[in-house]
């Protein structure tokens, strides 16, 4: 009998493996997204620097390249917010999920059809994903392909980690009730875990944006006070015919403009990299802190420019 059983699944898979269209690589909603914002961004740069060669001003073309990096940026970061926007819908429900299997178990049905009842109820971004589930186990899909589907759509660390506990859970049998109550446990002290690491991190966080905001406000009092200083002792040599001699005779070929640029682009690459650390402080990724460097961006923009 298992050997029927195993021959039956294994020609279920084959069936299935052979149903299965080919993915074309422009099917991942990401990789749309990373080439429209390519596109635009190439756009935004030969545009702006056509404008910036047309007007000869040199700073049009350098706010041009960072407007260029900003719209390669932000289709990205919109799609990566949405994307933690749903994980963090489907883990917030989990525990829910986890309960209401409970209850349907304990009142009698198998695990099988407690996962159908449970697709009915509304709970959030898992919702369609249990759907799915569903479709699939009742069109005859392999419960290890279907388990594994769903994880896979799902993406999130705590529902492959379910996924993995209830095909466990199905295939070792006992007391199935005692098994869901002991996931539900696990689920919820690890979010409650999670939910201790970010509150902890937060400091660090604010302590990367504090540090990026000392370091704007030197460089703007810089470019207001000492910068013009300088140019107006370069402004009375140049009247006085002193040229290069005397005391601030060194000050007469120091170019200004230059040293405005490079505060400019370290305060962008210190936006780059502080942002990227505290998505990884903050979320414990590096994607999630794309949001960051276009904050910070946006700042260092309107603090040069505006200010």
């Amino acid at each position: 009998m298992a050997q029927v059983k195993k021959s039956k699944e294994s020609r279920k898979k084959k069936e299935f493996k052979g149903l299965e269209p080919k993915k074309s690589i422009f099917a991942n909603p990401l990789v749309r997204v990373v080439i429209f914002s390519l596109v635009g961004a190439i756009t935004v740069y030969f545009v702006s620097q056509q404008i910036g060669t047309i007007s000869g001003s040199e700073s049009i073309s350098e706010i041009g390249m960072i407007f260029a990096v900003i719209t390669g940026i932000v289709p990205a970061t919109l799609y990566q917010l949405k994307e933690v926007q749903r994980k963090d819908s489907i883990d917030k429900h989990m525990p829910v999920f986890l309960l209401a299997l409970l209850s349907s178990v304990q009142s009698g049905s198998n695990l099988i059809k407690a996962i159908e009842q449970t697709a009915n109820r509304n709970l959030g971004a898992l919702t369609p994903e249990l759907k799915n589930l569903r479709a699939n186990i009742s069109w005859g899909m392999p419960m290890d392909e279907a388990f594994q589907h769903f994880a896979d759509r799902t993406g999130t660390r705590i529902a492959r980690r379910v996924t993995v506990l209830l095909e466990m859970a199905m295939r070792i049998g006992g007391d199935v009730s005692s098994n869901l109550e002991m996931i539900q446990k696990h689920v919820t002290e690890m979010q409650n875990i999670e939910k201790n690491r970010k509150s902890q991190m937060a400091p660090y966080t604010y302590t990367i944006y504090i540090s990026y905001a000392v370091f704007i406000a030197v460089a703007i009092l810089l470019i207001t006070s000492f910068f013009t200083e300088i140019e107006k002792v370069q402004a009375d040599l140049i009247s006085g015919g002193g040229g290069g001699d005397g005391l601030f005779g060194s000050l007469a070929d120091m170019d200004v403009s230059l040293m405005e640029s490079a505060l400019f682009n370290m305060a962008i690459i210190e936006a780059i990299f502080g942002g990227l650390a505290a998505g990884k402080i903050g979320a414990g990724s590096y994607m999630a802190g794309i949001k960051h460097v276009v904050a910070m961006i946006v700042i260092a923009i309107i603090a040069f420019n505006v200010v």
